[in-house]
């Protein structure tokens, strides 16, 4: 609903208002007063609801508009009021004087058509109207056409008056244009409070300056970023807000400028200035900004989504099983590592958990939540390993994303990247990972610009590192760089007295203190030489655990000659007189295990089934055993139909 005020000089201005506005169907508030009273019923209506239009007629509008920045729609007398005004005062004199606040024209057509001499009175204030009403009456014989204060000064000077009077056709034109004006301003509003709800919801501050470079947007971002005022900045010279500013010469030049970084007082920006044109000239300039703080936290949390869950760091120093004085001491080591953010070079033989020492370390320091990005680098093929690490530009190459990708040295961003085997990175290629580590900064594959990362770099081999020097597997210089902080792992060899603590962190829920024949089993473990290191003990610890589910058994020779005949091997000092016992132990089991099975299984099939080996298979295993031992002793006959 719009609020609309008329202020009616008279009251048959009033009824007429009101009667032509319940016509419109238009609401209006109605408040009689003359001129001199029009400034107190402003402030009235002023200090309540919004008002969208005033409407008032002649001097009393136009006195009202210079009062208040509220439009004020005029009920202006035509030119028919006019002549029906001065026929009637031709009656009553010889001469005719029209009062106006504003110039009238058309009044000389309306003197030659009437025949009387017509003056026209024009004023500014209520004095100047009754000085010249007076002046009249000394002039000569005149009757006063005009409004009421008009009628009201003719009548104390002595001369006849006619009240100018107002058309219905009039108040309903004035109404109408009242509505119309006070829809087109609602409107107005809506749309500067949803640009302005707009702009203050926005991220980066924004600053626009019209064509005389005064600032006519401020928003709420732009006073947070700056520290300034939104009310001292609006309506001033940007330059005495903001000394340092370039929007001016921008307006001047009308060329944009993106992603220009400025100091401002204590705060840097990264600014983008757009020139704003009609289509003809420049009328302004609009500039959107950010703190780069912020603009890196959000690069950060950019990055960080883009390596989502998939580049975490699992596993923590408490993960790693060890008592023994060498992995205490690397423990330690370790940890001290995790404080700084120097380069880590580890070596240590395949399956000695260099990965799990990487993560630890990346868990314990300030990276822990950002990502950990692991990088074998020889599972990778040498053709894709340097877009792979650096990433690429779209179109830099045939296959290539639309997009193009983002390397893994950018999505370890604020975190980790650790570099396994990193021998295996191409001599030629190993230039540009030194060019990372020196300047955290890297170039994609096909790209031209420049692409810092914050990241910490891990690398690890399990080659002795001087041994890749001297065969040239590795730069020297990289070498140098990547051997910062230097950890060596032990083989499970040099540290067997963890090899009962890591079975039991293995077979997690199995009661091996208290089991038999696991205390026979250490001998065996304890004596073997683990070439494969801890990897390997972790795959011996899950065969372990099936067959032992499997078959139950407690025969500790039996079972490791049945999953880990090495053991068993090395163990009795090897030989060929060892190993003809031990696959003469292996054909035992293996029988034992068969005979069980035909047993307990209604048909052949079934006995293969739960052996794991096709029936195939199992009679020509039958038939071996048959062949060696002879027809004295007869293996165990495979049932030929269901039990009943």
């Amino acid at each position: 609903m719009y609020r609309i005020v008329l202020v009616s000089p008279f009251r048959d201005l009033t009824h007429l208002a009101r009667a032509v506005a319940r016509q419109l169907g238009v609401t209006v508030e109605v408040y009689e007063g003359s001129m001199d009273q029009s400034g107190e019923i402003i402030k009235k209506c002023l200090a309540g609801q919004p008002v969208d239009v005033f409407v008032s007629r002649g001097g009393t509008a136009a006195y009202m508009a210079a009062c208040t920045d509220i439009p004020v729609v005029s009920m202006d007398t035509g030119p028919f009021d006019i002549m029906a005004c001065c026929l009637e005062a031709r009656q009553l004199a010889a001469n005719i004087a029209v009062t106006s606040y504003r110039p009238l024209t058309g009044l000389d057509l309306l003197e030659k058509v009437l025949g009387v001499p017509i003056t026209v009175i024009s004023f500014k204030t209520l004095a100047d109207l009754e000085k010249n009403i007076a002046a009249l009456a000394q002039a000569g014989h005149y009757c006063v056409v005009g409004g009421g204060p008009s009628v009201a000064f003719a009548q104390k000077s002595g001369l006849p008056s006619v009240f100018l009077r107002t058309s219905r056709e009039t108040v309903h034109d004035a109404l109408v244009k009242a509505r119309d004006l006070a829809k087109l301003r609602r409107d107005e509003k809506a749309k500067a409070y949803r640009l302005k709800a707009i702009l203050d919801s926005v991220y980066d501050g924004v600053l626009a300056i019209d064509e005389a470079g005064k600032i006519e947007v401020f928003n709420r971002a732009a006073e947070r970023i700056l520290g300034i005022s939104a009310a001292g900045a609006l309506g001033r010279p940007v330059k005495t807000v903001i000394p340092t500013s370039q929007l001016e010469s921008v307006l001047k030049r009308r060329q944009a400028e993106i992603g220009e970084i400025q100091e401002i007082g204590d705060v840097r920006i990264v600014t983008n200035r757009i020139p704003v044109t009609d289509g003809r000239a420049t009328i302004g300039v609009v500039a959107t900004f950010q703190d780069i703080s912020g603009v890196v936290h959000a690069e950060r949390k950019v990055r960080s989504e883009l390596t989502g869950a998939q580049f975490r760091a699992r596993f923590t120093f408490a993960d790693i099983v060890g008592l023994s004085p060498v992995m205490q001491e690397r423990k330690h080591l370790a940890k001290s590592f995790a404080s700084s953010d120097l380069t880590v070079l580890i070596y240590g033989p395949s399956g000695t958990g260099k990965e799990l020492f990487a993560q630890s370390i990346h868990h314990a320091s300030r990276r822990a939540h950002h990502p950990f990005v692991a990088v074998n680098c020889g599972a990778l093929p040498t053709s894709l390993l340097e877009s792979e690490l650096f990433g690429y530009e779209e179109g830099a190459f045939t296959g290539a994303k639309r997009k193009g990708k983002h390397g893994l040295f950018e999505l370890a961003h604020g975190g980790t990247i650790f570099l396994d085997e990193i021998e295996a990175i191409p001599v030629a290629l190993q230039g540009r990972l030194l060019r990372v580590l020196q300047e955290r900064e890297l170039l994609r594959v096909g790209g031209e610009s420049i692409v810092s990362v914050d990241i910490r770099v891990i690398a690890a081999t399990n080659t002795p590192p001087h041994k890749l020097l001297a065969e040239g597997k590795i730069r020297a210089d990289l070498f140098y760089r990547l051997n910062v902080l230097y950890l060596e792992l032990p083989s499970l060899a040099d540290r067997k007295e963890d090899i009962p603590a890591l079975c039991r962190h293995f077979l997690l829920g199995a009661a091996l203190d208290e089991a038999r024949w696991f205390r026979e089993m250490l001998p065996y473990l304890e004596n073997y030489s683990w070439p494969g290191n801890v990897r390997e003990l972790y795959n011996f610890t899950q065969r372990l655990a099936f067959f032992q589910q499997e078959y139950g058994s407690t025969d500790v020779r039996s079972l490791l000659a049945a999953i880990a005949p090495d053991i068993l091997e090395e163990a009795a000092g090897g030989g060929d007189l060892c190993r003809d016992s031990l696959r003469e132990e292996l054909q035992r089991s293996e029988m034992a295990k068969i005979a069980a099975a035909l047993k307990t299984s209604a048909t052949a099939q079934e006995a293969a089934d739960r052996l794991g080996i096709g029936r195939s298979t199992l009679w020509r295993k039958l038939k071996q055993y048959r062949e060696k031992t002879g027809p004295a002793k007869k293996p165990p006959a495979p049932p030929s139909s269901p039990r009943r």
